[in-house]
């Protein structure tokens, strides 16, 4: 691996600093908040151990067209912002003894992945975080698990999953449950905890609590939720710049894994689309879980927590969400918006790109008009 390796071959999962057999790679954070290795050439012994199990290096891949089917559990609707699988499957690993690992709040509400071994400990990896994980320390924690004998389950977006696997390696492969998510893109840390502090600022206050799809509202409902006390405040300030695709990691728009074939024992997602194939299902407006099974030992975890849920079998392509045929494109003006939040900040970069743009104000405007037409 070389320093120069373009930042588009890069998804931050900090595999390749566990691999290093002499401590001769870091990880170091960029002004958007992405992770990064750094290498100690005078140190390093060009193993080659960090670029094989690098998830963005070339490997074969093959075709495939996996078992899907929707699902939801009901108890599980009000605290979880999709059908609740995640919480199932994690829920079940716990009840085994293994270990789980999952991306979790911190203090100051950045988000990092964490390892769990009790349901209060997993209980942090409910809701959906908007924002790259931070895997610091997690590849060489799951390893250490594994060489113990411990089974652990892990989760996270397909590169993470893709570069534990590779670290893991086959003799541990069967006692290494990964669940992916279909992911539309890792957005920026720094700009989260800017548009984090902004409405601090704004509030007067400090944040007690956040969601980034409150589960409140209708499950198609895309907004952050700051909570301060019992006051709450819905923005779409810091949603709106992820879905403009303006705030991604580099990586994400070269993204190898926007596609059926995945590397993962289950994939997990909205179900998007089950109002074209089941009324049912989509009728209350509430969430509904997508499932891809990947393996033989993702099928048994599966079927272990199926009794507590409605399920319905279905065929993938009815359902197929976009990060399954393609990486999300990043916005033509991202490398802007980058370049403006590091010299000007968030308020800049909202008024000029986001939802305090004169162009956003026009196409509210607009979508309004024809609403009443």
């Amino acid at each position: 691996m070389t320093d120069s390796r373009r930042r588009e071959e890069c998804c931050g999962c900090s595999c390749c600093e566990a691999a290093c057999p002499v401590g001769a790679i870091s990880m170091e954070r960029d002004p958007m908040g992405f992770l990064y290795p750094k290498i100690d050439h005078d140190g390093c012994i060009r193993c080659g151990l960090c670029d094989r199990v690098c998830p963005f290096q070339a490997r074969e891949r093959r075709a495939v067209d996996p078992p899907a089917l929707a699902l939801r559990f009901r108890e599980s609707l009000r605290r979880s912002q999709s059908g609740g699988l995640s919480a199932a499957l994690v829920k079940e690993a716990v009840s085994r003894g293994w270990v789980v690992y999952g991306a979790a709040f911190r203090e100051d509400w950045s988000v990092a992945h964490f390892r769990a071994e009790t349901l209060s400990e997993a209980e942090r990896f409910r809701r959906s975080k908007y924002v790259q994980s931070d895997m610091s320390g997690i590849p060489g924690s799951v390893l250490s698990d594994l060489r113990a004998g411990r089974t652990v389950l892990f989760t996270g977006t397909p590169c993470q999953c893709a570069g534990i696997a590779s670290l893991a390696g086959e003799k541990n492969g069967e006692r290494l449950y990964l669940a992916d998510i279909v992911c539309h893109g890792t957005p920026s840390p720094s700009v989260w905890l800017s548009a984090l502090r902004r409405q601090e600022k704004k509030a007067g206050k400090k944040v007690t609590d956040v969601t980034f799809r409150d589960v409140e509202m209708d499950w198609h409902s895309h907004k952050e939720a700051y909570f301060f006390g019992g006051k709450k405040v819905v923005d779409d300030a810091y949603t709106y710049l992820f879905y403009q695709h303006m705030i991604l990691r580099p990586s994400c728009g070269s993204c190898p894994f926007a596609s059926l074939s995945r590397e993962t024992d289950l994939t997990m997602a909205d179900c998007w689309g089950i109002e074209r194939v089941s009324e049912d299902f989509a009728s209350d407006g509430r969430g509904c879980s997508l499932c891809l099974v990947g393996s033989g030992k993702g099928k048994e975890l599966l079927d272990a927590v199926l009794p507590g849920a409605e399920t319905l079998p279905l065929d993938v392509r009815k359902v197929m969400q976009p990060n399954l045929e393609h990486p999300s494109a990043l916005h033509p003006l991202s490398s802007s918006v980058e370049n403006d939040y590091i010299r000007r900040g968030l308020d800049y970069v909202i008024r000029r790109y986001g939802n305090g743009s004169l162009r956003y104000r026009l196409d509210k405007f607009i979508a309004k008009v024809k609403r009443h037409i």
